[in-house]
């Protein structure tokens, strides 16, 4: 929740009281990217912008139609309410949209005369809607005639209650008119009870029950702005006496500001199109900043009716124009009129994230109203006595000033695209938006109390009880309590509202602080303090306990024990808060519980006492191996320095390293030791990689007397390559934890790049040269590098570790293990944490993950190059390298052959060390089609009733193959138990210390690459044991060609009916012999290949 300004809360801010500066907002001129930019958004509100042209014509042409019916509804004589109503039910097939639960006086005079003036009003008359949901809406507005009401019906919602009557003559008289390929409908504007209006949509012609979404006309109605005194609809006045029927007794002098500011704005409708009108004659650029918030707004799911958070674009260009006012003193406006229209869109976000306006309210040329404080925002428009903002609420107006605080973190980040993050993504999915969601369900009657500003409204009702009862029971644990007031959609004239149930239900999201939100005990107030510790008790009840701290205090506490159950902290809370604060409720988990997602990982964070808890094992073992390491005596040199290299050392990898048996394959935890510099170092490259193997039977032989140590063990890696011939050593700890070392020498990669440019002779092709110097610099020079900054940003960001470990399983259950690197994929997700834009940080393992997802999805790596700053060093001259870098390489290979992903870091500015020739262009692809495909199924959702485990199921009916693998082959624990052949029956039942480090699926795997790479994509899953592996053919070598001597594939004939003619022989990959030889080179490991023959 966005911290409130501090400052004095006894004075309302005034512009007419104080001069107010204006607000020095820099814009994009200057910048490289000004331009573009500009053409953006000139291409932006060009498409928006409604074909004023024959869609024009036919709606004002309804228009006309309609004020030719309006005109001739006959008037109604003033008649006492039952007797009006009585009359008016017999004659008409109109239900009166009277104000529920508002009793009707026998004294009220109901009656209908012909509109003193009918006026199209709103972003239509000022040509400024915008075709967002592929409709444009036109607002009409029916002024009321002035002499059916009195001077005090703003009085106990008589004036509601004609005007809802007003409003069913004119649906009676155009049903009766009956217009034809029109539907007439009844809803609430902007979701407020008490003002029902009337919407006309044109149908379609082969359906006449079917809408055509092209237009809409709203049918408002509207008063004279003098029909009641300004003064007796302040904001701080009581306009109401009678009670609700659902409501408990509330004082006379209580205000009923939501209801004041409700009657106002009937009365303010054309004036305010004068006021709007004012602004653009004085900016030019006013019309097209009201377009710019309009967009901003829509894609962060905000709009004018209370469902939407009660701030459009109706209140946007309200706002700007009573900014740009100056004020009756000296004062200077707050938004000046020269500004350009994307500065005045940047102001108005500094305003709204700077300015708090429950704290200190503004009161714009108003000297009459005195005003200490607001629960709700408050801008008061002085000259029309309304509060513009009088639909929001509070928990809306701070999403709504958090949303421009991230907007703007946005547009001062050079590394995020402006004009994506403002415009363009969508940012109002809850599941994304929040970091948890759940709905309530409470039968009827059981809050009666209206919090609203007696309007009766029973949603928002339990909207307010649940913001105000959960903000105090979640304390500090949330930053942000929204619940989401279910709009009530149009219904027949007919019938009743559609919300008028027997049950009404909410939804919540909340941001949490993952700092806190796992805290189990709470410190309430000291036993002394009576008051506090009275207040304390009510609302916890029975879970309310005094306990001594160790530091003596004795304090009223919380203690969440979730020892005994799968819950988390926060759903332990919610489930006593409202238990205890609603007597009949339902809770519908809809994201889950707040750990659904944690705990499809293999070892949850939420099952140890910290989040890094898996890894404790790993961390501690490793700080006693360097200890023993760097103890060593009888080293040729001394130790300089130990880096580890392994993703189990930076908290990022799938399985966290466990002791004991393991049932899969043992991923051994990598490090690096460097040593002093020396002259006596060789400088020939295949005599270091000797002098390295010595050096580590060296560190073998110091290790053997350890006690910490059971086993070590020295291999080699690419064996028969000079130069790739990388030495280690494999070390077994006594807690059963494998650990591998190799040596890091300084000078190897000088060396390597002398050989490369022919400066030092070798005698290694070219080829295997460039490979050593790309595999030496990945591997003892970005990858220690990349550890350590990884490790430092999981300890500032606790919830980063578990997303890096639960993108790694979606990745390895879509099979895209061999393709995808896990250096790649941490980049991605760290992404989601330092530019989270157009979010937040993220609060939760939920909402990271998917806008992780969604990240992946909109990310067009064709054209724009993936850039992370750890420690925020990048200015924009290296920026501009970087992607010069990436242009560079995108004209070097437009194919995209070498080099699909293009990944920097301030760490790694070459930006193709994880990405090099893998992934290829069609994994790239289907990378980001699954997580589309992800973000489609959440969206379908609409985040609710998800489960989780879906997104994590892969498709197999895309593979050309799948070759199904024999599950007691692929575990460490029944390797070769069950074979046929007695010498691996007893391998296996005398295991050595390091045999289960030995993968024999990836080993398979590894080995059909080798064989078939060039023909065959392969897919697995290496994280758990692979059950499957699918394959896809090269289309290229799947083509027919000319036979050849020295083809590198097996070929078969085609049929002669199958040539397409010509005096050779044409020959086809032989795709069953193949899987023949995969299927012999499997062996007890292969049970079956399902081939799809639909394949040519």
């Amino acid at each position: 929740m966005p911290e409130r300004k501090k400052g004095s809360s006894t004075n309302a801010r005034s512009v007419t009281s104080r001069p107010s500066k204006s607000t020095g907002t820099s814009s994009l001129d200057g910048s490289p990217y000004a331009d573009l930019f500009k053409l953006q958004l000139d291409e932006l509100l060009g498409r928006l912008r409604p074909k004023y042209g024959s869609k024009k014509a036919k709606v004002e042409s309804e228009v006309h139609r309609l004020r030719s019916i309006i005109e001739a509804i006959p008037n109604f004589e003033g008649l006492p309410a039952p007797e009006a109503q009585l009359v008016f039910q017999q004659s008409n097939n109109v239900r009166i949209p009277f104000p529920e639960a508002i009793p009707l006086e026998s004294s009220t005079t109901l009656a209908y005369a012909s509109p003193t003036n009918i006026s199209i009003v709103g972003s239509y008359a000022r040509k400024t809607a915008l075709l967002l949901d592929g409709h444009v809406t036109v607002d009409v507005a029916v002024t009321m005639p002035p002499h059916i009401f009195q001077i005090n019906d703003y009085r106990d919602y008589r004036y509601f209650q004609k005007r809802a009557f007003y409003l069913a003559c004119l649906a009676a008289g155009i049903q009766k008119a009956n217009p034809p390929a029109l539907a007439v409908l009844l809803a609430y504007q902007d979701d407020n009870p008490l003002q029902p209006i009337l919407t006309i949509q044109p149908t379609l012609p082969e359906d006449a029950g079917r809408m055509n979404p092209s237009w809409m006309i709203r049918l408002l109605l509207a008063a004279n702005d003098d029909i009641f005194p300004l003064a007796k609809t302040f904001p701080t006045k009581s306009c109401t006496r009678v009670t609700r029927h659902d409501a408990v007794d509330t004082p006379d002098d209580h205000a009923t500001p939501i209801y004041n500011a409700t009657l106002r704005s009937e009365c303010c409708s054309l004036s305010s199109l004068k006021q709007l009108h004012q602004a653009s004659v004085r900016s030019a650029a006013f019309q097209d900043a009201c377009m710019l918030g309009a967009v901003w707004l829509h894609q962060r799911g905000f709009g004018s009716s209370r469902s939407t958070g009660g701030f459009g674009q109706f209140e946007w260009a309200t706002m700007i124009s009573l900014l740009m006012q100056d004020g009756e003193g000296a004062g200077r406006p707050i938004l000046s009129t020269g500004y350009s229209s994307y500065q005045l869109f940047r102001a108005t976000l500094l305003f709204l994230s700077t300015t708090d306006l429950q704290s200190s309210p503004m009161i714009v040329r108003s000297t009459s109203l005195k005003l200490t404080h607001s629960k709700n925002p408050l801008l008061f428009d002085g000259s029309r006595g309304l509060n513009i903002l009088f639909k929001m609420s509070p928990w809306s107006y701070d999403l709504l000033r958090l949303e421009a605080q991230t907007s703007l973190k946005a547009i001062n980040d050079p590394l995020v695209g402006h004009f994506k993050a403002l415009f363009i993504k969508k940012v109002d999915e809850p599941s994304m938006r929040f970091d948890y969601v759940f709905r309530v369900r409470v039968k009827e009657g059981d809050d009666g109390v209206s919090r609203t500003g007696h309007v009766p409204d029973r949603a928002a009702d339990l909207a307010n009880v649940l913001h105000e009862k959960l903000s105090y029971g979640l304390g500090d644990r949330a930053r942000l309590v929204y619940p989401q007031i279910p709009s009530v959609q149009p219904w027949q004239l007919d019938l009743i509202p559609s919300h008028s149930s027997s049950r009404a239900h909410v939804a919540v999201g909340l941001l949490l602080n993952p700092e806190h939100c796992s805290r189990t005990v709470d410190r309430g107030p000291r036993v002394e303090n009576k008051d506090a510790s009275t207040l304390f008790r009510r609302f916890w009840g029975e879970k309310a306990e005094l306990r001594r701290f160790k530091d003596g205090t004795i304090l009223e506490s919380l203690i969440w024990d979730t020892s005994g159950s799968k819950r988390a902290v926060i759903d332990l809370i919610i489930s006593h808060v409202l238990r205890r604060h609603l007597r009949d409720y339902e809770q519908e988990n809809d994201s889950g519980h707040s750990e659904a997602f944690d705990r499809l990982l293999p070892q949850p964070a939420s099952t140890q006492p910290n989040i890094l808890g898996p890894f404790s094992a790993a961390m501690t073992s490793f700080e006693h191996l360097m200890k023993s390491i760097r103890a060593m005596e009888g080293l040729p040199l001394q130790i300089r320095q130990i880096f580890p290299t392994s993703p189990a050392l930076r908290y990022s990898s799938l399985h966290a390293p466990a002791t004991g048996m393991q049932e899969r394959p043992v991923r051994p935890i990598e490090f690096l030791i460097q040593f002093e510099g020396s002259t006596r170092w060789p400088a020939n490259l295949v005599a270091v990689q000797r002098t390295k193997a010595a050096f580590l039977l060296k560190v073998a032989e110091g290790l053997e007397t350890d006690e910490l140590v059971m086993a070590v063990r020295l291999r080699l890696e690419k064996p028969g390559h000079k130069l790739l011939e990388d030495s280690c050593l494999d070390i077994k700890t006594t807690d059963g934890l494998v650990f591998r070392l190799q040596i890091y020498h300084e000078h190897e990669l000088s060396m390597l790049e002398q050989a490369l440019n022919g400066r030092m002779p070798c005698s290694a092709p070219r080829e295997e040269i460039a490979l050593a110097l790309s595999q030496h610099k990945r591997r003892f020079i970005q990858r220690p590098t990349h550890t350590q900054a990884v490790s430092t940003l999981v300890t500032r960001h606790p919830l980063l570790s578990p997303t890096i470990r639960l993108l790694k399983y979606w990745r390895d259950c879509h099979l895209l293990s061999l393709h995808l690197a896990d250096e790649l994929l941490e980049l991605i997700a760290i992404h989601t944490f330092i530019s989270p834009y157009p979010w937040p940080s993220p609060g939760s393992l939920n909402s990271a993950f998917l806008r992780t997802l969604a990240f992946i999805a909109s990310w067009n790596w064709q054209s724009d190059p993936l850039i992370v700053d750890f420690t925020s060093e990048l200015d924009t001259p290296a920026l501009d390298a970087i992607r010069a870098r990436f242009d560079a390489w995108r004209k070097l290979d437009p194919g995209m052959n070498r080099m699909a992903m293009f990944a920097a870091s301030n760490l790694d500015r070459e930006g193709i060390t994880w990405t090099d020739r893998r992934p290829a262009k069609m994994i790239a692809a289907r990378f980001t089609k699954l997580a589309h495909a992800a973000c489609e199924l959440v969206k379908g959702k609409k985040g609710l009733e998800l489960e989780p485990e879906a997104l994590f199921v892969p498709s197999l009916v895309e593979y050309d193959f799948v070759i199904h693998l024999e599950p007691t082959t692929t575990t460490t624990t029944h390797r070769g138990k069950n074979s046929a052949f007695k010498n691996l029956r007893i391998e296996s039942e005398t295991a050595g210390p390091f045999d289960a480090t030995i993968d024999c699926t990836r080993s398979f795997v590894g080995e059909l690459e080798a064989l078939y790479g060039d023909d065959v994509i392969f897919f697995y899953n290496e994280s758990a044991a692979a059950s499957v592996i699918a394959g896809l053919w090269n289309p290229q070598t799947g083509a027919p060609r000319n036979w050849k001597v020295g083809l590198h594939y097996s070929t078969m004939p085609l049929d002669k009916g199958e040539e397409e003619g010509g005096a050779e022989q044409q020959v086809t990959i032989n795709k069953t012999g193949i899987l023949c030889d995969i299927a012999r080179l499997g062996g007890d490991m292969v049970r079956k290949i399902d081939r799809k023959m639909t394949r040519a």
